[in-house]
């Protein structure tokens, strides 16, 4: 099973709750040779490996924590070999599709994209003081993010529909809100999104959940911490959430 997404997906600071001696109380990213048993922690914890263990499969997550939806197809053309570029994200041998019975995808900051035009790269970021005018100017933003948002959108879509022809079923899930005007107006990937179910209620993506109940994220993880960790990811009781939500869909469907 092939999961991606960025640090969230990840696990970052799953290791905090190891309270292992000389672990860094921010977000800053370990070293699994500086801390072998709060890292091996971390990828068994993550929700990556509950839902793969729970259907008797491996997970396939990206070996360093970070990324973006751009990042997250060029690391799923690496493993299935698709790419003619020199890899950037694993050494690993390449999948055959027969080896993949599902990719759950985990939409990330859509900020995070780019957009390439004649060769340049640009970034919404690139134009950040542009977010402080008025008038023309911001109209100009918005239409950049527009085109971004389809764009990635569109990618992700058409490597579904490629995958399940090669019959690997896809689903996705959200950090943000950023494609979910587009994801009412389309049934084929409402039919495969994953809304997080928590407390019986259920919540298009992880900010809305974290709104919902703060204690969801490690910073505010006064269940499990004295001395709060500086790190905004996702608690280890959100992650068995969002594996617990996965399951939910995925049996369901298979049912």
């Amino acid at each position: 099973m092939v999961f991606l997404g960025c640090s969230f997906t990840f696990g970052h600071g799953l290791w905090h709750y190891t309270k292992e001696e000389g672990l860094p109380k921010d977000d800053i990213c370990i070293s699994p040779k500086d801390f072998p048993n709060a890292y091996t922690f971390m990828k068994n914890n993550r929700f990556s490996k509950i839902v793969s263990n729970h259907f008797g499969k491996f997970d396939i997550v990206k070996s360093h924590t970070a990324g973006c939806d751009e990042v997250s197809l060029e690391f799923l053309s690496e493993i299935l070999g698709l790419n003619t570029w020199q890899r950037k994200y694993t050494m690993d041998e390449s999948f055959d599709f027969n080896q993949i019975s599902h990719v759950i995808f985990q939409t990330s900051y859509l900020d995070r994209c780019a957009l390439y035009e004649n060769g340049k790269k640009m970034k919404i970021y690139d134009s950040q003081t542009i977010w402080k005018e008025r008038g023309k100017i911001i109209k100009e933003v918005e239409s950049f993010w527009d085109e971004l948002k389809h764009f990635y959108y569109n990618k992700i879509k058409e490597m579904f529909y490629f995958l399940e022809e090669k019959n690997i079923k896809c689903y996705m899930l959200a950090i943000t809100d950023d494609y979910w005007d587009l994801i009412q107006e389309d049934e084929y990937i409402k039919q495969r999104f994953i809304k997080l179910e928590y407390d019986g209620k259920s919540f298009n993506n992880y900010l809305d959940l974290f709104i919902y109940d703060e204690k969801l994220k490690i910073d505010n993880d006064t269940d499990n911490f004295e001395n709060l960790p500086r790190d905004g990811h996702p608690s280890l009781k959100c992650h068995k959430v969002v594996a617990d939500s996965i399951i939910k869909k995925l049996e369901t469907d298979l049912s």
